[in-house]
């Protein structure tokens, strides 16, 4: 435990997105940190142990894992057909989902599963075609004699209206935003962030494995909520420090 006069030090790197992953771990474990406990937490692998420790649900010989990747396949097989053959933990996301019918299989995959999935993602060029748009049809504007006399207030004027296109621009575009989570590949990825994202409700239908398997889930939730590489975190990973977050 660490003295009350050491207490602000410690939460000082706790900014606004090091909360806002908290409260995502909190909810996707089932689980509440007290103030000593986040003060304890000083690595990925301690606040595993933490977790595993709060969890109240009885340790059995079964692999979470393991239980969420045959259901996972199972309702590739009940939705789509999917032959049980072609579906084994190396396999790629991109084969079983086609950019066509993406989102439509991803919501069927949730609704049957009744699991949170992470959402699909916007892809950098997609991204970058809604800003060039919206900033061609702004420097038009700018172009215009009565705007450019406004002097600053036409500044102002250009901020507003960047961000009122950008935000309809951004609705119509947003179906073409399909792009797999950063930390899934293959349908064993898919699995294990199944499992991170909602190992609290998955643990009190079936019982936990391993603390081992606690800390795993972690750090596969804290990767695909910050976007940093999973080979890049590890149980030894500090937190909130070695994640680039405020």
């Amino acid at each position: 435990m660490l003295l009350e006069g050491d207490r602000p030090l410690r939460f000082e790197p706790f900014g606004e997105d090091t909360c806002e992953l908290i409260g995502t771990i909190e909810h996707s474990f089932r689980v509440k940190f007290t103030e000593d406990e986040l003060n304890c937490a000083w690595t990925l692998g301690t606040m595993g142990q933490i977790i595993f420790k709060k969890l109240k649900h009885p340790v059995g010989a079964r692999c979470l894992n393991a239980i969420t990747f045959y259901r996972l396949r199972r309702t590739f097989m009940e939705l789509f057909g999917t032959p049980r053959i072609k579906m084994s933990p190396a396999t790629s996301l991109c084969e079983l989902m086609p950019w066509k019918t993406r989102k439509k299989q991803w919501r069927s995959i949730q609704d049957h599963l009744d699991y949170i999935l992470p959402k699909l993602m916007w892809p950098v060029w997609l991204l970058v075609i809604a800003l060039v748009f919206t900033g061609s049809a702004l420097y038009f504007l700018f172009g215009l004699a009565p705007l450019r006399a406004m002097g600053s207030v036409s500044v102002l004027a250009g901020i507003v209206g960047f961000v009122a296109l950008l935000v309809p621009v951004c609705f119509v575009l947003n179906p073409v935003a399909r792009e797999f989570p950063s930390v899934c590949v293959t349908l064993g990825d898919l699995t294990k962030l199944i499992l991170a994202r909602n190992y609290g409700q998955i643990a009190a239908r079936h019982g936990m494995s391993s603390e081992k398997e606690v800390i795993q889930s972690l750090v596969v939730l804290v990767a695909e909520e910050t976007a940093i590489d999973i080979a890049k975190l590890s149980p030894d990973t500090r937190f909130p420090e070695d994640l680039g977050i405020s």
